[in-house]
């Protein structure tokens, strides 16, 4: 399986999950969240943060898990640094014009939190970290999350290098996710501590990178297990991890059926009221294992070479680039639509709500890639791999 194509598997889970995220915001300002079972799982579509947050750690760990399994990577922190840079501030600092362009010119709530510190904060995307941010901006408390991660991975990578140095390829990988295990388990502990009632530190350890660190867990352990493949190492000789592998349609019908699970009170209330620590727990794993099974199922075997054979390629393809601009625009087009339209908050239209904000939010993600971010990433990567690259530290 080339990277090329395994990649096209992951845009189209890019753009699952941009959708995803969409869709619950659209479920919840117009009030179908608390309607039915289709309300509960529109409403749950945030669940869509849970599969960017676990893409990130399986794409960013590889080069660290090939290197801990023997293989000669190069890794440089500068590149490194430089890409991530590229792909998420163009996009993200052009949408933050415009929210607090229309802002301005909305005023009332849409204007409640403009001040010079509140911009601040988001010009280094730290609005995660104070919980201040602007009504058509809420979503990207996860960017703060993100560059967290993307700070933390080769640290973490080379802490845990020790562990792994210098033992045979299999037991490398059990040791790999193994330490993945334990990291899932601590940042499931740490959300449902963040739940609990009067709390002092719970919205921002409920939101941050270690309050959801069971999710970036899960990508780089799906990660351990597609690059030991890769390698040829057997991880485990039961015969269950072969029919993971192979069977894309049983991970995607079991991802359906956790999604409609957490659709249920188990995973707590649908509107804004606080969830208790125990259905902040099932919320979090649930979400997370449904992140698993949809990245496990992208990267199935063979599945990727018929994406790329077949006439979806290209498609897919642009999915996957568009999908973080309408992740950025979407809430704001939701705001725009409102206000234009003088809808109702909590009683309007869904469904054609819906196809009006995807349409405009895909269309505007389109020209933001188009003219903004495409042509700044692939000037990042021609700056970047002009320097000799360094080894990555083993992980």
């Amino acid at each position: 399986m080339s990277g090329t194509s395994r990649l096209l598997g992951l845009d189209l889970l890019r753009a699952v999950a941009a959708w995803l995220v969409l869709l619950s915001h659209v479920a919840f300002w117009t009030g179908a969240g608390e309607q039915g079972v289709v309300g509960g799982l529109a409403v749950r579509g945030e669940l869509g943060v849970a599969v960017f947050f676990a893409l990130s750690a399986f794409l960013l760990s590889t080069p660290f898990v090939r290197r801990a399994l023997g293989e000669e990577v190069d890794w440089s922190a500068r590149r490194y640094l430089v890409r991530r840079a590229a792909r998420i501030y163009p996009g993200y600092l052009l949408a933050l014009v415009a929210v607090v362009a229309v802002a301005i010119w909305l005023g009332g709530a849409a204007a409640s939190a403009f001040d010079l510190p509140t911009v601040l904060v988001h010009l280094v995307v730290g609005q995660g970290w104070t919980g201040r941010t602007f009504q058509s901006f809420t979503q990207t408390w996860s960017l703060t999350s993100e560059l967290t991660f993307y700070l933390a991975l080769p640290l973490v990578a080379a802490v845990i290098a020790p562990v792994v140095r210098g033992a045979a390829p299999a037991t490398v990988a059990r040791r790999l996710l193994a330490v993945c295990a334990g990291i899932a388990v601590a940042g499931l502990v740490l959300q449902t501590l963040a739940a609990v009632p009067d709390g002092r530190w719970g919205g921002i350890l409920a939101t941050s990178a270690a309050g959801h660190a069971a999710w970036f867990a899960i990508g780089a352990a799906v990660s351990v297990v597609v690059q030991a493949e890769r390698a040829g190492v057997v991880v485990t000789p039961r015969p269950w991890l072969e029919a993971v592998r192979t069977s894309p349609g049983t991970l995607v019908l079991l991802a359906a059926v956790l999604w409609l699970v957490s659709s249920t009170p188990v995973a707590g209330p649908r509107g804004i009221e606080h969830s208790s620590p125990a259905q902040a727990l099932a919320a979090e794993l649930l979400y997370g294992l449904v992140a698993g099974c949809l990245l496990l199922a992208g990267t199935t075997r063979g599945l990727a070479e018929t994406i790329t054979g077949s006439p979806v390629a290209g498609a897919a393809r642009w999915l996957g680039d568009i999908s973080y601009g309408v992740f950025l625009w979407h809430v704001l087009v939701l705001q725009v639509t409102f206000a234009l339209l003088d809808l109702r908050l909590f009683a309007a239209p869904f469904a054609a709500t819906l196809l009006l904000v995807t349409v405009v939010s895909v269309g505007l993600a389109h020209l933001s890639w188009s003219l903004l971010e495409r042509p700044v990433l692939r000037r990042a990567h021609r700056t970047t791999d002009a320097p000799a690259p360094q080894p990555a530290p083993r992980a």
